[in-house]
């Protein structure tokens, strides 16, 4: 493991071949696994089928081959090790994440949603969590002001809370805030001391509460909307780029408004700009957004082909922060979508979204068209890309081709939890897999 620190992947492998006997767990396992790291696939798999055939209620074998199965295209295969798993080791956290990605790759959405919520409910209980884990160890100023923000509004809905309730968790959320404040900037992370944590334990980055949000009878989006329109306008802007207004019904539009107002899903929040983050194979997972990742699809058949939902989050935004920098994104068709009142935009031209009618080069891997702004912005000027303004409007969705470059307009929202901005993100398909926008 010195070795790996190390970089020196191949030394490490060589030493654990020297003295892997055959017999010692431990080793066949982290042999294998590092060969998998160092994209030797048919060798890793090779090792722990021979590790899962020694020892074949190894949790750790069968979860290394599994992943090994799913990396060399095996889904099969894959499925089938995890499901070994999940009947003799329900209790391997990161295995139902991994199970659920698989079953994506298959297309069986729903079933994934259920394996991505079993690992949740292990991971995000008091009982079950691992307090070591830096979610719990870990927190900002930023999102600490967010869980608090967002218990107090919990106490006025009157949502009945476990341990102690809304205005317990509150409490012990703005205490823990005034000390890290005292030591901390808005986005930088910082470490929560063992009183901080022992505090915080009953109500920080737990699931504690999830309003319903169940799939409507009658559609969740607008029978209204005019698909045909809207996809002349997608492929006149090549290479790929429309909005259209009123997306969802009222009854929807309330039902998904009020489930990221009051769902205790934002567990992400290691973002420089101070945003927080849900996450669909973490707690962001109710009904009415497989249905409308569905409807939508069905609604719009030209522009989103054969690609089924890969991917879906959310962000909520502080109002005195900024948002996500430019980006594209690992996906063939991107739809955002905002569910937050116009009355809370202060800047009604702006709040949204600003999309670039350039895609990211064919040949960047994601590190580069996901995190190197330098280069996306070298690469925009020059070749004259085109901005595309999207101004922020409740129930406004923007789809667009994925390999665009796009970032969060600049934000000016008024204070007040209910205020925030909110955006929905579905992505469907590979980009791999895309297909030219004409």
């Amino acid at each position: 493991m010195a070795l790996r620190r190390a970089a020196r992947l191949d030394d490490a492998i060589a030493l654990l071949a020297r003295i892997d006997d055959g017999r010692q767990h431990d080793i066949a396992v982290t042999r294998g696994g590092l060969l998998a790291e160092a994209g030797r696939t048919d060798e890793a798999l090779a090792c722990l089928r021979q590790a899962v055939a020694h020892w074949p209620r190894s949790a750790a074998a069968l979860y290394n081959m599994a992943r090994v199965l799913r990396d060399k295209g095996d889904l099969g295969g894959a499925v089938a090790a995890h499901e070994r798993i999940a009947v003799e080791h329900p209790e391997l956290v990161p295995a139902w994440r991994s199970y659920g990605n698989c079953l994506v790759d298959l297309g069986r959405i729903d079933e994934a949603i259920a394996a991505y919520d079993r690992g949740t409910l292990l991971r995000r209980s008091l009982r079950t969590r691992d307090a070591a884990h830096a979610d719990y160890r870990t927190a900002t100023v930023a999102k600490l002001q967010h869980d608090l923000d967002q218990f107090r509004w919990l106490e006025a809905a009157g949502a009945g809370l476990p341990a102690g309730g809304a205005r317990d968790c509150a409490d012990r959320l703005e205490r823990v805030l005034g000390q890290v404040r005292a030591r901390s900037r808005g986005a930088q992370v910082v470490e929560l001391t063992v009183a901080e944590q022992a505090s915080l334990a009953p109500c920080y980055n737990l699931i504690l509460h999830r309003p319903s949000a169940d799939r409507i009878a009658g559609g969740a989006i607008d029978p209204r909307i005019d698909w045909r329109d809207v996809t002349r306008r997608y492929f006149e802007n090549a290479p790929g780029i429309t909005w259209v207004d009123g997306l969802l019904t009222p009854v929807a539009l309330e039902a998904m408004r009020r489930y990221c107002l009051g769902a205790t899903v934002w567990f992400r929040y290691r973002f420089a700009k101070g945003y927080v983050g849900a996450f669909w194979d973490d707690g962001f997972s109710a009904p009415l957004l497989l249905q409308i990742a569905d409807e939508l699809r069905r609604a719009a058949p030209a522009i989103f082909g054969a690609h089924l939902i890969r991917k879906i989050w959310a962000f909520k935004y502080d109002p005195e922060l900024s948002g996500i920098p430019i980006h594209a994104d690992f996906a063939a068709v991107n739809v955002n979508f905002w569910t937050t009142p116009d009355d809370a935009n202060l800047a009604p031209e702006a709040g949204g979204l600003i999309v670039w009618d350039r895609e990211a080069p064919a040949d960047w891997d994601f590190d580069r068209y996901n995190s190197d702004e330098p280069a996306m912005r070298a690469f925009l000027a020059a070749s004259g890309a085109r901005q595309v303004r999207v101004p922020h409007r409740q129930n406004r969705a923007v789809l667009f081709n994925s390999d665009l470059l796009h970032e969060t307009d600049r934000l000016s929202f008024r204070p007040g939890y209910e205020n925030r901005r909110v955006n929905i993100t579905m992505l469907y398909g590979r980009r791999a897999d895309a297909a030219p926008a004409s």
